[in-house]
């Protein structure tokens, strides 16, 4: 039997069990490794991976409804409610009636929001140079494609939690 080569082992490093060898077993345990330091990272600044996202997906879209964001955003409209809420809340964003259609409002983010979303952003790209720093950038790219092309391939379910 010929011995596993240097690479080989690295790559095994870190993930045990018998569902080792399983590319979505190993996104799985990356996700989940992601998560955590995004939670780390977004703590100090009174944020969760959630209202990160829903902070960032208002200001990135013109006059964003809730039921918009969380369409776009993928999350289940009643946990999308608790998230706006939160942002509220911190003083982060506001729902504002829309002009146009005076039964909907639209998902703001007030000017600390647009502050705590650049510096929320700025540390989220710090540590995700941190985490990806073992991986030469021609394998970063190569990773972002082949998520990208999975993702859109496979839209996932509308996210409960």
């Amino acid at each position: 039997m010929a011995e596993k080569s240097t690479e080989e082992k690295g790559e095994r490093a870190g993930v045990r069990g018998p569902l080792a060898d399983l590319t979505a077993f190993r996104l799985i345990k990356l996700g989940d490794l992601i998560y955590a330091e995004a939670q780390r990272t977004l703590a100090p600044l009174g944020l969760t991976p959630r209202t990160f996202h829903v902070l960032a997906g208002a200001a990135s879209m013109d006059a964003p409804s809730q039921q918009d964001l969380a369409k776009t955003l993928g999350f289940d409209p009643n946990v999308m409610v608790g998230a706006v809420d939160e942002l509220e809340r911190l003083g982060l964003a506001e729902r504002i009636r829309n002009p146009r259609d005076r039964r909907r409002y639209i998902v703001a983010p007030t000017g600390a929001g647009t502050a705590r979303l650049a510096e929320a952003a700025q540390a989220v790209r710090e540590a995700e140079d941190r985490l990806l720093a073992e991986v030469p950038e021609q394998d970063r790219a190569a990773l972002h494609r082949a998520s990208g092309l999975l993702l859109a391939a496979h839209p996932g379910p509308i996210k409960t939690e």
